[in-house]
């Protein structure tokens, strides 16, 4: 009987775990390894729900974003694109309620209003310097602490040992092509083992667009970016594993068309000259050790210290003119510059051990993490006219540090047949203005939160290739510094001015999560599903809580508001016909509403998709078919006036996507991709959520565009 190695990337798609049985042959299969729920299993065994997708899946696709990376799995969407921040959703729940892990460090918040990261995302770093993502469905506070209180995406960079197997030296270049956006890519990557130390250095280089929309008529973004990283690892001794890796991203978006903001006098300004420059910048060190041996507390251990520094910069200048009734034309122009700046400094340890007790197996972990976080949200904004020059200079948000530490224990039970994996994990925050003792004049106080974050699953293995669980799980977001120290007026010649004021005395958002699912897996068919449900309190959200009189305007405050509740279904179907054909196809759907029965903003209707793969030694490819019914469960809408009308609504639709790849020589590797083949229009509901009918003109998806990727390895 012959045995034939298949890719990581085509067993990935719905994690089969083991050898395949297909038509009398056995097809050797390593397992995916999942580490979000920090302790390594086979996909197939976690008691939960959990998307993995690897550097061979988005090298497939030619993804270069999360945006493209994400798209097909269900229950999880990004919105925004290359030249638009990215923002997560995972059944239901968007913006910094999704916890996005790097390395085992936090990327950066994003920001933006009605917490949708519209204005910065968390987009700041090399997708194709990534080994795997993970994305957890459901809270993930008792393992990852404030802001996992929706989901956690986990990234793992690669290693030097990723390239150098069991040569001592490696060198590769790599280009791409991303039609969604027209972007260039070029890296160059260069491995090298030196004694008892291995390094590894990469360098990409991207040149593009915006993301585009059917018609192509939006302002487009000019984008152009790098990032550099280096890691070495030291293997000291046997047990002991010395790491240190550094990395820069840099990317800046120009944008030389577009349509003046409304100035606080009146309406009627046009542009004469539009520049808008945006640039994200982050910085990323971190310095380890690992070990591995026999103690009595450990058989594994991990020690890290980091630091992050994200800077997102916007710099508008925009010349105007208007004509008065008399025929006279004045001029103004505008200089706007806001800078958002998160500063992490922290370290972790983090310990897996196992034992047994009787009859009993044990796979124990547990770890602390504490942090040290600064923030800045300085504007300087100057106005020149017929008046003179007016700059004015601050901070709508009180410069803030934040200080967490959390500490968790997360065990995995094994009597038997059954599965039990209890969870816990402690958490404490506080948030104090560091560069104002009022804002608006209004007080500043520490805020401080803390949580128990308990988590249970029980399954039961009914045989070796089925079983079932039901897990429960706690998240909770605490109030973050934006929230609490934020003085933000909001004026324009209409009536709707308001004010929004800081409240420092906010509770933590909690979550309460329920998951029965099963898993069929012969290596031959597998069979996933899950149902799900979700409630949420004490959400924070805005409300006009006073009137200012001297102003003329409401005083609106962020609160916390009734719950919401989420609910939905997921199903993953794969079968490989023999060694060389696989079929795979996924659905799920997510509904809910808020206390009074409202649909919330940031529902999925039933949508999924169907791949057949093919896999020879030299030749992969698949054609996709993705699709999603109609949409019409929408909450109440606001226009940018904010006058109440018709909320924008989704038809159902089918798009077909073709790949293929090709190994032309064991060193050369080449990957095309045609997406939406047949050219349609159709524009996806994420997209669209929460805004009026008449906001919506320009956000179709795009019409047939194709990925190209190649690597060359020396």
């Amino acid at each position: 009987m012959q045995l034939k190695p298949v890719p990581l990337a085509l067993m990935s798609i719905f994690g089969l775990s083991g050898p395949v049985i297909a038509a009398g042959d056995v097809v050797e299969i390593a397992p995916v390894i999942v580490t979000a729920n920090k302790i390594e299993q086979p996909l197939s065994q976690t008691q939960g729900s959990v998307a993995v997708l690897t550097s061979q899946d988005i090298e497939r696709e030619g993804a270069t974003e999360l945006y493209d990376a994400l798209s097909n799995e269900p229950g999880v969407s990004v919105t925004g694109g290359a030249g638009r921040p990215q923002n997560i959703v995972i059944r239901g729940m968007t913006g910094n309620r999704i916890a996005v892990v790097k390395d085992g460090v936090r990327v950066a918040d994003g920001y933006g209003a009605n917490d949708i990261n519209d204005v910065a995302g968390r987009n700041s770093f090399d997708l194709g310097d990534i080994r795997q993502v993970e994305v957890v469905k459901g809270a993930g506070s008792s393992l990852y602490g404030s802001g996992a209180i929706g989901g956690v995406v986990v990234l793992t960079s690669k290693s030097p040992q990723d390239y150098l197997g069991k040569e001592d030296g490696y060198l590769s270049a790599e280009a791409g092509f991303a039609g969604i956006s027209d972007k260039y890519t070029t890296t160059v990557t260069a491995a090298k083992r030196l004694g008892d130390t291995e390094h590894l250095a990469r360098v990409s280089y991207w040149n593009g667009n915006e993301t585009k929309n059917f018609a192509e008529d939006l302002y487009l973004r000019d984008i152009e970016g790098y990032s550099a990283a280096l890691t070495s690892e030291w293997f000291m001794t046997d047990a002991w594993l010395l790491t240190g890796k550094i990395n820069v991203f840099r990317e800046e978006m120009i944008r030389n068309e577009g349509i003046p903001p409304v100035q606080e006098d009146g309406n009627g300004w046009y542009s004469k000259s539009f520049h808008e420059e945006a640039v994200t910048r982050s910085v990323e060190g971190r310095m380890g050790a690992e070990w591995e041996g026999d103690s009595l507390l450990a058989d594994t251990a991990a020690f890290n210290i980091y630091y992050r520094r994200t800077e997102s910069r916007d710099d508008l200048d925009v010349a105007m003119s208007r004509q008065s009734h008399q025929d006279l034309e004045y001029k103004r122009r505008l200089n706007d510059s806001r800078q958002f700046t998160d500063t992490l400094y922290g370290s972790s340890a983090t310990m897996q051990k196992q034992f047994e007790t009787g009859a009993v197996r044990h796979n124990l972990a547990w770890g602390v993490e504490l942090e040290w976080l600064e923030h800045e949200r300085p504007i300087n904004k100057t106005v020149s006219d017929s008046n003179g020059v007016n700059t004015k200079v601050y901070s709508p948000f009180a410069g803030a540090t934040t200080q967490r530490g959390g500490a968790y224990l997360h065990d995995v039970i094994e009597l038997g047949q059954w599965r039990v994996t209890p969870g816990l994990r402690v958490d404490y925050q506080r948030v104090t203005a560091t560069d104002a003792k009022d804002i608006g004049g209004f007080s500043l106080h520490d805020a401080t939160s803390s949580e128990v974050s308990p988590s249970l699953s029980v399954g039961y293995l009914w045989t070796d290739t089925f079983n079932t669980y039901l897990s429960y799980t706690h998240g909770f977001r605490a109030p973050s510094y934006d929230k609490a120290y934020g003085y933000v007026p909001h004026f324009s010649s209409g009536l709707n001015n308001f004010v929004i004021i800081p409240n420092a005395d906010l509770k933590a958002e909690t979550s309460d999560n329920l998951e029965l699912g099963a898993k069929y897996d012969d290596g031959a068919l597998s069979l996933y599903g899950a149902v799900f449900y979700s409630r949420f309190d004490d959400f924070i959200g805005h409300k006009t809580v006073n009137w200012d009189d001297e102003l003329k305007a409401s005083q609106v405050q962020y609160v916390n508001l009734d719950g919401v509740k989420t609910y939905g279904a997921e199903l993953t179907a794969g079968y490989w016909f023999n060694n060389h054909y696989q079929l795979v196809s996924k659905l799920g759907i997510v509904d809910g509403e808020d206390d009074n029965g409202e649909p919330i903003r940031s529902l999925t209707p039933l949508e999924g998709n169907t791949q057949l793969n093919y896999h020879s030694d030299k030749l992969n490819a698949f054609v996709r078919a993705n699709y999603a019914g109609a949409m019409s469960r929408t909450p109440t809408c606001q226009d940018s006036a904010k006058v109440e009308q018709e909320c924008a609504t989704t038809s159902g639709w089918l798009t077909m996507d073709l790949g293929v790849g090709y190994h032309f020589t064991p060193d050369l590797r080449v990957n095309l991709t045609v997406h939406n083949v047949l050219d349609d229009e159709y524009t996806r509901y994420q997209d669209v959520a929460g805004l009026a009918k008449s906001n919506t003109l320009y956000s179709s998806e795009p019409g047939r565009y194709f990925n190209v990727n190649a690597r060359y390895s020396f």
